[in-house]
């Protein structure tokens, strides 16, 4: 073997080392270029949307708009990536109350919270009836701002556009009706220069559609189009609810004659009304869920399901008063025939942290809550809802989101993780059944938090585990014998390079001497008689020598296993060292009817070769017999003939029986040796061969390094 194992098996682990950090560094490289990925177009459906990532808010796909029904300082959905440089990023905006929204560029280091972030904003601003261009560093400032001609009026479809060249920031903003776009420019020299884009709504809710990013081809030319706008939509049934929407103060005179003045309950207070009559009521809270019902819950710790045929599009946050009728047919009651009036926009109530087994206790039925369990299911129902069944303890519950962004928001999570879930607890048959003690109704996919992921010890990993244990055994056995395999080929190259220098040199010798010996007798005088014995003598000697070396030369030559069985090379070995003599071979057995490792043919053969040997020199045999038998996984070889024999303990132990011994103990064989004067000599050789899989591997091994097939 002209290389070790140890110098192959560097040179590939390095040159795997160089085609991973290649392929690593080539696909960095493609990822992190400005321009990848864009063009891009937000396809606001809940089967594509899946690369928005929300930091706040209550984000979902409703009608192919992206929509945000809370009244959170500071939502943000980002997506997109951070080596965005130079674009254009544009869309169509709608408020949904009195705060403002508007989209970012350039977001780095985003966090949750009211201006964790860098980057830029455009946005319409209700307050002021303003456009404004900001910057975020953590901290708000305020680049610059422009007056709308119109009153920014929820439900009305804005479109605005943010321009970032370098460190020239430009937005500009247009709507129906507008008489002309409106524009901003800032200079920031010290700009973030790349970043992510993103949507942001302050003390507001917010409807975006057709949002689009651009790359910059020339900073010229996107100042030459910054004014082109994309067609807005049409409004929609926001628009035809805003006149339900009315604010503290402002009732109707209809209203006033239809309902009379009721003065605010307590929602806990509504349970103790009687149970066959229908009064009228009014409750003031804030509104903690829209979907898949309106729940609004008061500062008093109560909650109520609310019902109206032409419910406004509240968000969450809000403060209402709200006038129903009220029905106790159910486990809670619940308003219906309501009508809403808007107190105030308001940051939405946080949610009352709780064990299962407390909410199971129906005292926070309607409620906002937060309750941990352990995931066991998760089902999507026909229309889209997802329904995951947790474990909190004794009590086994459903939690029950939209159909928008929570299916691939949450299609990634494991079961038995431990989940952190935020909602509103109901105890309603709509949403659970008689075995469950209670259900949660949650907001939207980020109010599903993951506290630890399942245990490593679950079945499929235990089993996956175990594959790669048994895959790793495999592969380090493989190597392992493929190691011993080329140590015993270096042994095999080492023995043909010893057997011809000894060709080359000690034979070579030894006939060079009987050359000159026989050139010395011949110039001998004839009346010595005693120096042409001695002369005879070396020469002979000489000769004998040759022979010798001859024979050392052809035992250390293993050609003859590699292209022939065991079982014929030691007959063809037997009928060379008696060769024009009366000694018969004979052979017995089938000839490698299973595949036997090198190392353990070449080991058997020396040993055979040896005995062979031995009973030729000192036996005198008329008949040697080779046997060769395959039992089970065990591998027999036996030798015997008819010669003298001797006397086989270890005091008579020559050279020849010690290194048979020895070659024996090397592949774990047994070495059995019985002689008696007279009564010939019997060797007997017993090892394993293993599994026939790894003869098969040995097999194929074999068939790669020589190209061909072994007997």
């Amino acid at each position: 073997m002209k290389r070790s194992f140890w110098r192959q098996l560097a040179l590939c682990a390095i040159a795997l080392s160089i085609l991973t950090a290649g392929i690593i560094a080539a696909r960095q490289l493609y990822f992190s270029r400005p321009g990848y990925a864009l063009p891009y177009y937000a396809r606001f459906t809940p089967d594509v949307e899946d690369r928005w990532t929300a930091l706040g808010g209550t984000w979902e796909v409703v009608d192919g708009a992206m929509r945000n029904d809370s009244n959170d300082r500071g939502a943000k959905l980002l997506t997109g990536s951070p080596n965005w440089k130079d674009y254009i990023v544009e869309g169509n905006v709608q408020l949904l109350g009195e705060g403002s929204a508007g989209v970012l560029a350039r977001v780095s280091e985003a966090e949750s919270g009211e201006n964790s972030f860098k980057g830029y904003s455009a946005g319409i601003r209700a307050g002021d009836n303003s456009f404004v261009l900001s910057e975020h560093d953590f901290s708000y400032h305020e680049a610059a701002k422009v007056r709308l001609p119109d009153p920014v009026r929820p439900f009305r479809w804005y479109h605005i556009k943010l321009i970032v060249v370098g460190c020239r920031i430009t937005a500009s903003v247009w709507a129906d009706g507008m008489s002309e776009v409106k524009a901003v420019t800032a200079n920031d020299p010290d700009c973030f220069g790349s970043g992510r884009i993103g949507l942001r709504s302050y003390g507001s809710g917010g409807v975006w559609r057709n949002v689009t990013v651009k790359p910059v081809e020339a900073a010229a030319g996107a100042a030459r189009g910054y004014a082109e706008n994309l067609p807005l939509p049409h409004a929609n049934g926001f628009q035809t609810a805003l006149p339900q929407m009315q604010p503290q103060g402002s009732e109707t005179h209809a209203l006033r004659e239809q309902t009379p003045r009721v003065p605010p309950l307590p929602v806990r207070a509504l349970q103790y009304l009687p149970p066959f009559e229908s009064p009228l009521v009014s409750v003031r809270g804030s509104v903690v869920l829209v979907r898949p019902a309106v729940y609004v819950q008061d500062s008093a710790g109560g909650g109520v399901e609310i019902q109206s045929d032409n419910a406004p599009p509240l968000k969450i946050g809000d403060e209402v008063e709200v006038k129903g009728e009220i029905s106790l047919d159910k486990f809670s009651p619940v308003m219906r025939k309501a009508r809403f009036r808007l107190l105030r926009e308001a940051v939405p109530v946080p949610p009352i942290v709780l064990a299962a087994f407390q909410v199971a206790e129906g005292h926070y039925d309607n409620m906002f809550v937060q309750v941990e369990g352990y995931l066991r299911s998760v089902s999507v129902g026909r229309d889209g809802t997802l329904t995951m069944r947790l474990d909190g303890g004794a009590q086994s519950f459903p939690a029950i989101l939209p159909p928008g962004r929570s299916r691939w928001h949450l299609q990634h999570l494991e079961l038995q993780s431990r989940l952190r879930v935020r909602g509103v607890s109901v105890v309603d048959p709509r949403f659970n059944t008689d075995a469950d003690p209670f259900a949660m109704l949650v907001q939207s996919a980020e109010d599903v938090e993951v506290v630890t992921g399942p245990p490593w010890w679950r079945p499929s990993k235990v089993i996956l585990a175990s594959l790669m244990v048994l895959g790793l055994v495999f592969a380090f056995n493989h190597l392992y014998l493929l190691a011993k395999h080329w140590r015993l080929r270096a042994v095999a190259d080492e023995r043909d390079r010893l057997a011809h220098e000894i060709h080359d040199t000690l034979a070579q010798s030894f006939a060079g001497i009987g050359f000159q010996l026989q050139a010395i007798r011949n110039i001998v005088p004839r009346d010595a008689p005693v120096l042409e014995d001695q002369v005879d003598q070396a020469i002979l000697m000489a000769r004998t020598s040759h022979g010798e070396a001859c024979r050392s030369f052809a035992s250390m030559q293993p050609a003859s296993l590699r292209h022939v069985g065991l079982l014929r090379a030691l007959k063809e070995c037997a009928e060379r060292m008696v060769k024009n003599g009366n000694v018969s071979v004979e052979i017995y057995g089938e000839d490698d009817a299973r595949v036997v490792p090198l190392h353990i043919k070449d080991t058997l053969f020396r040993i055979g070769q040896e005995a062979i040997a031995n009973s030729i020199r000192h036996a005198d045999p008329e008949t040697i017999r080779i046997r060769l038998q395959q039992r089970g996984a065990s591998l027999c070889l036996s030798l015997e003939d008819n010669g003298h024999g001797f006397v086989a303990d270890s005091d008579h132990a020559g050279f020849g029986l010690l290194g048979m011994r020895k070659r024996a103990e090397s592949i774990s064989a047994t070495l059995v040796i019985k002689s008696a004067p007279g009564s010939g000599t019997r060797v007997e050789v017993k090892t394993a061969v293993g599994s026939r899989f790894l003869g098969m591997a040995w097999r194929h091994r074999r068939f790669k390094n020589n190209g061909s097939v072994p007997s």
